[in-house]
């Protein structure tokens, strides 16, 4: 009877064995994701591989337990943001600005070699991006950056980011300021300037009133002078009693 058991026992365990390589063995690659298949540390062959155009080839996947490891990246577009990053335009204004990034994983044995992971890209990215913002933005003014395009750093930038990227196996297909904005000095700047200007504009226009009220007021007194005198030609004896009738006030 104790044989017995030990006998049942060996082969659940044996069996248990094969259900855990077994399990082990199989995994799942979806329609987005795209998978490097590495053994002994070096890269065996990649599964669904980005290829424009290509055929899927997402499902279910062999691979060697204990001798073959799988990792999963992303296969189609991935976004990333940077957001409120303070830097000066070329007109020494402090700014906010937003970028956003779009891009994709067009060689997953070069990112898996050389990062590890894709969780690993947004170190890359937040080391890269802030200089070249500053570098690219420091060179235009306030009022192009916020148009769109940024005054053409929208492009300057994809192609400079683009270029370091290709050493991590990544493409840049997409990267915008999406939001711009004075930080609070600026913008604190901004309205006592907006507030002078609009002092400055309130004065000229008092003095300018006080000019053209002593301009009309001076003409109806010259036009009063001009027809007391014609009067007075006219009738002098009339001008001599309105003379006398003023004096008595």
């Amino acid at each position: 009877m104790t044989q017995t058991l030990r006998r049942f026992r060996s082969g659940l365990f044996l069996l248990l064995i094969i259900l855990v390589l077994g399990t082990t063995s199989i995994s799942v690659v979806g329609e987005q994701e795209q998978a490097v298949i590495e053994r002994m540390g070096q890269p065996e062959r990649v599964v669904n591989r980005f290829r424009p155009g290509g055929e899927s080839g997402a499902g279910l996947v062999a691979k060697i337990p204990l001798l073959e490891t799988i990792t999963v990246l992303p296969r189609g577009l991935v976004t990333y943001s940077y957001p409120d990053k303070r830097t000066k335009s070329a007109d020494q204004q402090w700014l906010l600005v937003d970028a956003d990034l779009t891009y994709r994983i067009i060689d997953p044995v070069r990112l898996s070699r050389s990062l590890g992971s894709a969780a690993k890209t947004e170190d890359q990215l937040k080391a890269l991006l802030p200089p070249l913002l500053d570098q690219e933005l420091g060179q235009r003014s306030a009022v192009a950056i916020a148009q769109p395009g940024a005054g053409g750093a929208n492009q300057a930038m994809l192609r400079a980011l683009d270029k370091d990227l290709r050493q991590y196996g990544l493409q840049v297909v997409d990267l915008r300021i999406a939001r711009v904005a004075l930080d609070e000095g600026s913008l604190n700047s901004a309205y006592d300037r907006m507030e002078q200007r609009h002092e400055a504009t309130l004065a000229e226009i008092e003095v300018k009133s006080a000019n053209d009220a002593l301009a009309v007021t001076s003409a109806a007194e010259a036009e009063a002078t001009a027809r007391r005198q014609r009067s007075a030609d006219q009738d002098p004896e009339f001008y001599s009693f309105y003379r006398a009738m003023r004096s008595y006030d």
